[in-house]
């Protein structure tokens, strides 16, 4: 019986390890939106430049866009998280994708 403790104990600590997050603190990714426009985010990342020729996005765009970009963070952080930190509070930066 303490041999199926301890086996429980062990697998239970080797389960949570391997599910512990991969998401980088900072990160880019690319989604679409509901009209299928193609947007690239950039989530706590150094502050770049907006490529040339691109139109900015509506504000309905830029908050579809930053919603699905920051769902892994969500995810990672849950609903108990230290405020404000990269997780709870990212910095976003969206644009157009040239097609």
């Amino acid at each position: 019986m303490k041999s199926q403790k301890l086996l429980l104990l062990a697998f239970t600590v080797i389960a949570t390890a391997s599910c512990a997050s991969t998401t980088p603190d900072s990160y880019t990714t690319d989604v679409r939106l509901k009209d299928g426009k193609a947007v690239r985010c950039e989530v706590n990342e150094a502050a770049s430049s907006q490529p040339t020729g691109t139109p900015p996005l509506t504000v309905r765009e830029r908050n579809e866009a930053e919603v699905l970009a920051t769902q892994p963070l969500r995810l990672l952080s849950g609903p108990w998280s230290p405020y404000p930190d990269p997780d709870t509070a990212p910095k976003l930066r969206c644009y157009e994708v040239p097609a």
